[in-house]
Order: structure tokens, then sequence, then C-alpha cells
């Protein structure tokens, strides 16, 4: 890992990185925090180590890759495996792409598992055809996602509809679901 690591609040040592789970934690055995994992992203903050956010098309390029707007950075390194949970929680409570991180339109593109989850939060089509190209993960025989177009009211979570559902939170996201009747409709399983 080439970026600087936060330090505890509790002991201020420096925070170790898991690169298993992704996730930041003290590691000194006379700190109250030892062990309890911090988010990358909410640390980086936390820290003042994040990078600036960069909104629209084209995203910035780092190791050949563009770089989604949900993902965290901070100087020098993009934290490919992870998602900043704040972010994200804008992307899915403000209807906003999640890699470019610009507002969407009425009807905007998800990828949508065979069992109806969807892949975080919407995209536009552009956007939708950048990640497609070049996210190995999304790209996968496992993932198996396939781009669906959709609007807000055909989306749930917790069962309920998306519309009706509190906000996300960055610490409680939400994982959307295509509307029952839709998915029945459109994905083949």
């Amino acid at each position: 890992m080439t970026a600087p690591l936060p330090h505890c609040r509790d002991c201020g040592g420096r925070l170790e990185y898991d690169a298993d789970t992704g996730r930041l934690c003290c590691g000194d055995v006379q700190c109250v925090a030892l062990g309890i994992e911090v988010p990358v992203w909410r640390a980086l903050k936390d820290a003042g180590l994040a990078a600036d956010v960069v909104v629209g098309l084209p995203r910035p390029i780092r190791d050949g890759l563009p770089v989604p707007w949900v993902v965290p950075c901070s100087p020098g390194t993009v934290w490919w495996k992870l998602t900043d949970a704040e972010r994200l929680c804008d992307a899915q409570n403000l209807w906003l792409c999640q890699l470019c991180g610009e507002t969407l339109p009425a009807e905007a593109w998800v990828l949508v598992t065979p069992e109806g989850m969807v892949l975080q939060a919407a995209l536009h089509e552009e956007c939708k055809d950048l990640a497609l190209e070049f996210c190995r993960h999304l790209s996968s025989s496992r993932t198996r996602a396939v781009p669906l177009l959709v609007t807000r009211g055909q989306l749930t979570t917790d069962g309920r509809p998306l519309t009706d559902a509190p906000p996300s939170d960055p610490y409680f996201l939400h994982q959307w679901e295509l509307d029952p009747a839709v998915f029945r409709g459109r994905v083949q399983a």
C-alpha cells in the first residue's frame, strides 16, 4: 500500500490495513480500539487524507483504468476494491450515478443479478458501458449481472418500494432489488 495510513482516534498509533477485508484497524494491544474495524473511506476523511472528489466525465485515470466516483482515493492511491459508503449513500438517496457522481435522468441503468439484486446504484448509459468495459468484477461469470433501464419506482429495498423507504445511511446502505413484477418480465434466470 503506497498511501499514508491514518492514525487511530483513541491511541494515535498508525492503523493497520488488512488487504483481505479492505479495512483498517488499530493493532496496538494497549488500545481500547484494538481490532475494531474502521472503513477506509471514513479513516481517510477523518485524517484529511482523502483525495479531492472529481465529478463527471471523463473520469480520472489511474493504473490505466477510469476511477469510479464511489471508490475511495488518497493522494497516490486508489483503493480499488473498496467503496466510499458516504458517496454510495448519496448516489442512492439523491439518484446520482455511481460512476461519475452526476444527477441521473428519470430512467437510468442498473446492473441486476439473476436473483434480482442491483449492484449498488444506478448509472448513466455511457457510465454503464465504461463500467462494463473496465471492471473485471462486473464482467465476471460469477456476477452474471445484466444491465436494465429502470426508474426509481421499479426498485425496492427490504420488500418495499424504494420511493417509500427511509434514506440510506453510510453505515446502513440499502440493498436495491428490481421490483419482483418487473424482474419476472425482464430478467432471464
